[in-house]
């Protein structure tokens, strides 16, 4: 893996509408290549990819305000972007509306990704990123919160009949498509990514 802070997906950031974000990002001094933040949140260009193009054992900063409620993804954006997506460098970014959102007693945070290994799915040891592979949209893993297994058996998402849960639900990428779906209940308010708040 790549990550932000250590863990596919980066943690969930969340923020309010109107508020001004300030980013702090450092680049390992160890790492081997420059990488950035590209938040989808952020109004302008980029958002915010070249102000955070960062080298190893450097630190970059920059700030936008957050215009628009949603949720939002953000990965790095340094080419090949495919590249650094497919190696876990993403998570979400949540602007909640100015009023805030309804409590309720569970969240839940889940990005689907896709992986691209020179291994066959189920080979031990380092797998480096295939190229071949991810232009041909042949992952060896697709997977929830970059792990296999992440959200299932003894993983699985719980909560007792009658809670109130609410789910983030994002696409890492880079290639495939989230056929995320809940059997159950009906919703009163889904925040899908993209910002898109859907009644």
């Amino acid at each position: 893996y790549w990550t932000f802070n250590g863990d596919v997906p980066g943690q969930m950031i969340r923020v309010r509408e109107g508020d001004t974000v300030e980013v702090e990002f450092s680049k390992n001094p160890s790492s081997t290549v420059p990488h950035n933040v590209d938040f989808h949140a952020a109004t302008g260009p980029g958002g915010g990819a070249e102000a955070t193009f960062t080298a190893p054992g450097h630190t970059s900063t920059f700030s936008f305000k957050a215009l628009q409620a949603g949720l939002y993804i953000y990965h790095c954006a340094v080419a090949p972007v495919g590249m650094h997506i497919a190696n876990g460098m993403y998570g979400l970014i949540l602007v909640e509306p100015k009023e805030g959102l309804p409590k309720v007693d569970k969240e839940f945070y889940i990005v689907q990704g896709d992986f691209y290994t020179k291994g066959k799915k189920g080979a031990q040891g380092l797998q480096p990123f295939d190229m071949d592979k991810a232009i041909a949209e042949q992952p060896e893993y697709v997977v929830f919160n970059g792990h296999v297994g992440s959200i299932a058996g003894d993983n699985a998402l719980k909560a007792k009949t009658g809670e109130t849960v609410r789910m983030y639900v994002g696409n890492g990428g880079p290639n495939l498509v989230s056929s995320f779906h809940v059997i159950g209940e009906i919703f009163d308010k889904v925040y899908v990514e993209g910002g898109k708040l859907i009644n």
